[in-house]
């Protein structure tokens, strides 16, 4: 009974004496799908509900790409917040660290890493786009779109991508993720993430054995992002700019995703050959999106533009919930680096 005791207590715990990661990431993706679940049917219930009253009015066919636009940040807002809720949970009770640890505390330097993240990402789909176009697989025409609609569209996508990008971060690198770089260690965490982030993306329409290696080569590359800040500001920017700069200035489909395509300033199109343009599914199928994040991983991996903040290093230590306050602000900070 003891031998029997030993070992179960071996598989459950860790040297450390503390839940080894693979039960720490289980206990937070089935919080996650539990609270995801009630969230999403407490919404149903109540869209049935002021449905049945005649409150909700029945969207017409000439608005029903603004109510599925509306469906889609609905349904990413609830992802998001439900993520955020698993990860206060896990952090707080298993690990005894605060919901700040796991990547959005606004701590010294978080700006900047977003601002020079947004740069990057966009300019890594640009040259993405820009070595398919110079090959001719890609080809664009102006659309005809006045400029407060277009001003109108980019403030809206702007927000409606971030709450995705955020999500997928939350999701992927969050919690799981920090928990498998303490156990498993660095490259583990981001070859195992970068294959469930590749699997994620399996379903869209037109995926391929190429756009599948893309993805996680994408998992590759925000995970050096996580590892460099030790937070989730420069690796959302990344996934951020990378998408609404491929919709709402290229016109591409984002890992075959065309719901966004009336929105854009310019008409894209990906022609062949597909293997280096990504055809329907977009540039992320294709092997000049390859040639791009590999590049932009090598600058970030080699880069002294980030580091981790001695905020964040301090943050994500086991136990830090019993020195630290809840506050997600720096000390002595205006909120801005």
């Amino acid at each position: 009974m003891n031998d029997a005791s030993a070992l179960a207590s071996n598989v459950l715990i860790n040297k450390e004496g503390e839940w080894r990661c693979v039960w720490r990431v289980l206990a937070f993706y089935i919080s996650f799908f539990l609270i995801a679940s009630l969230l999403v049917a407490l919404t149903q219930t109540l869209r049935e509900i002021i449905t049945q009253s005649g409150d909700l009015p029945v969207p017409s066919e000439t608005d029903s790409s603004s109510s599925n636009l509306i469906a889609i940040t609905v349904e990413r807002s609830l992802l998001l917040i439900s993520a955020i809720i698993a990860s206060v949970l896990c952090a707080r009770m298993i690990e005894r660290r605060t919901l700040a640890s796991t990547g959005y505390k606004l701590h010294d330097g978080w700006s900047r890493d977003f601002a020079l993240g947004w740069a990057l990402g966009a300019l890594t789909i640009a040259l993405a786009v820009g070595l398919a176009a110079a090959v001719g697989a890609m080809n664009f025409s102006l659309r005809q779109i006045a400029v407060a609609t277009a001003a109108r569209d980019f403030f809206i996508l702007f927000v409606v991508l971030l709450i995705a990008a955020a999500f997928e971060e939350v999701f992927v690198r969050g919690f799981a993720f920090q928990a498998l770089i303490r156990d498993a260690g660095p490259v583990a965490a981001v070859a195992i993430t970068s294959v469930v982030f590749a699997a994620l993306h399996l379903a869209n329409t037109g995926s391929s054995i190429l756009s599948t290696v893309n993805t996680a080569l994408a998992g590759v590359w925000l995970g050096v992002a996580y590892l460099k800040t030790r937070s989730l500001w420069l690796a959302t920017a990344l996934h951020h700019s990378w998408n609404l700069v491929m919709v709402i200035v290229f016109g591409l489909p984002v890992s075959g995703i065309v719901d966004y395509k009336n929105m854009a300033w310019l008409d894209g199109e990906g022609l062949a050959p597909v293997w280096v343009s990504g055809g329907s599914y977009g540039p992320e199928g294709g092997i000049a999106a390859t040639i791009a994040v590999t590049l932009c991983t090598l600058l970030i991996a080699r880069s002294r533009l980030f580091k981790a903040s001695d905020e964040m290093r301090a943050a994500i230590i086991p136990g830090s919930a019993a020195t630290q306050t809840m506050s997600i602000f720096p000390k002595n900070s205006s909120h801005t680096s």
